[in-house]
């Protein structure tokens, strides 16, 4: 199997999967009104797809050394489980992520369920390195929350601006009093984000179970276990989601098939995107140790997409766009004190 070697080649493996990560979910608001259950579909087959195409290319190239296959054969099978497990778990934390995407668009969704994420990450890699700075790691932590926090308010902001123009709209006579409505919406789209920040916590965790070892899988065959397994589950939970839905109505998995090949296509693109995110990611934790970045850096890349979601979010499709000058400086801040948060933690965890 072909694995990253160099140092030039451990670092485009990095940038890609921060890129790819943090840039998936673009395919949901570029598919338009589709229902982002319907979209799960097409985004695992998408996963199963780029996980099977690497693992057949890259994964059994140099057949004279140890191909996917072998890897196969040799993982234990707890190992295997884990990765199947893992599976399972990525389906709860994303279709709670693409649900709280819905309703609050990219950037609150992602900066509420990842800076969860990683908050958590940060606090149990704390509790397992022994060198780490606890200061730091604790202001660190206390930054990421405060992004969460300050984010999940620049939402209510930005609710509020909407209700507010849409009553100015519907009673322009400004002698007529109304009652300010509180904004709906918002605290559903925070119960579903940090929920499913919480099971993004634990899906790498139980991936790496499955990797760590003499007798663990190689990326190739992790990622096409992990893979299958969402594949195979994948329709439990969409039916949950369909059935007691979070926004619009109750839906039937029959409605899948009405989505137009554009919208299909982008469910697949965004699974090949984080197949491909989630495959580099491991690829560069199995290179060499002096070929990968240092420890600081890595962490950073590894944890980053947050980052790049929420300027998707809030650069490219603008969506705090009329919330008023108060939800786009919160937001604003919400990038600021990730970048911090994240190279506080970055520094703490590498400190000797």
């Amino acid at each position: 199997m072909i694995l990253p070697t160099t140092a030039s080649a451990v670092w485009i493996l990095a940038i890609v999967s921060l890129l790819c990560l943090g840039s998936w979910a673009n395919t949901l608001k570029l598919a338009g009104k589709w229902r982002f259950e319907y979209f799960y579909y097409d985004f695992v087959l998408g996963v199963l797809l780029s996980a099977g195409v690497a693992a057949l290319a890259l994964g059994s190239a140099r057949s004279e050394e140890l191909t996917f296959q072998d890897n196969m054969l040799l993982a234990g099978y707890r190992k295997m489980a884990w990765a199947l497990g893992s599976g399972v778990v990525l389906n709860l934390g994303t279709l709670l992520l693409l649900a709280a995407m819905t309703i609050a668009g990219m950037s609150v969704a992602f900066g509420l369920a990842l800076g969860v994420a990683v908050a958590i990450g940060a606090v149990w890699d704390f509790t397992n390195t022994a060198q780490a700075n606890t200061p730091m790691t604790v202001l660190g932590v206390t930054l990421l929350v405060a992004g969460v926090v300050v984010i999940a308010l620049a939402n209510v902001q930005r609710l509020q601006a909407q209700r507010d123009a849409a009553q100015q709209a519907l009673a322009p006579d400004p002698r007529a009093k109304s009652k300010r409505a509180k904004p709906t919406g918002a605290a559903l789209a925070i119960i579903l984000a940090v929920v499913g920040g919480i099971a993004l916590s634990i899906f790498p965790r139980i991936l790496a179970e499955g990797t760590s070892g003499e007798n663990g899988l190689a990326p190739y065959s992790a990622v096409l276990l992990l893979a299958a397994s969402a594949v195979l589950s994948s329709p439990f939970f969409v039916l949950v989601f369909i059935t007691f839905p979070v926004v619009r109505t109750a839906g039937s998995p029959g409605r899948y098939l009405a989505g137009n090949k554009k919208q299909h296509l982008l469910g697949v693109l965004g699974g090949i995107l984080w197949g491909a995110g989630i495959l580099t990611g491991l690829l560069t934790g199995v290179a060499p140790r002096d070929a990968q970045p240092s420890a600081l850096v890595q962490y950073a890349l590894n944890n980053g997409a947050l980052v790049v979601a929420a300027a998707w979010g809030v650069l490219a499709w603008r969506e705090f766009r009329g919330a008023g000058d108060r939800a786009r400086m919160l937001a604003a801040g919400m990038v600021v004190l990730f970048l911090a948060g994240l190279g506080l933690v970055s520094f703490a965890l590498s400190s000797k």
